[in-house]
């Protein structure tokens, strides 16, 4: 499923592994291994979200355990209550 495709993941349930997954490979457009703030931004932008640059910087900031700016592999549990409020998306353990 491509990025644009994310409105059809709105009322998604996925593993925390899959979502981890879906993550890295459809938010992580540089493919760094990590998610900035301006591609979560994009993300929620794409999938109609409000406010979306707020939403992302937030998003990062309560996410980014270590600091460095960056949500990696290591911190995207930290992204679960987001991807839920502005992605739609539940995550199951």
């Amino acid at each position: 499923m491509g990025i644009k495709n994310l409105r059809r993941v709105n009322t998604s349930i996925m593993t925390l592994e899959e979502f981890k997954e879906w993550m890295l490979k459809e938010i992580d457009d540089d493919k760094d291994g990590k998610i900035s703030k301006d591609e979560l931004s994009a993300a929620v932008r794409r999938h109609g979200g409000w406010f979306a640059s707020w939403k992302a910087k937030w998003g990062v900031w309560s996410a980014d355990s270590n600091g460095n700016g960056f949500v990696d592999d290591s911190e995207i549990r930290n992204l679960v209550d987001f991807a839920h409020k502005n992605l739609g998306i539940k995550i199951i353990f």
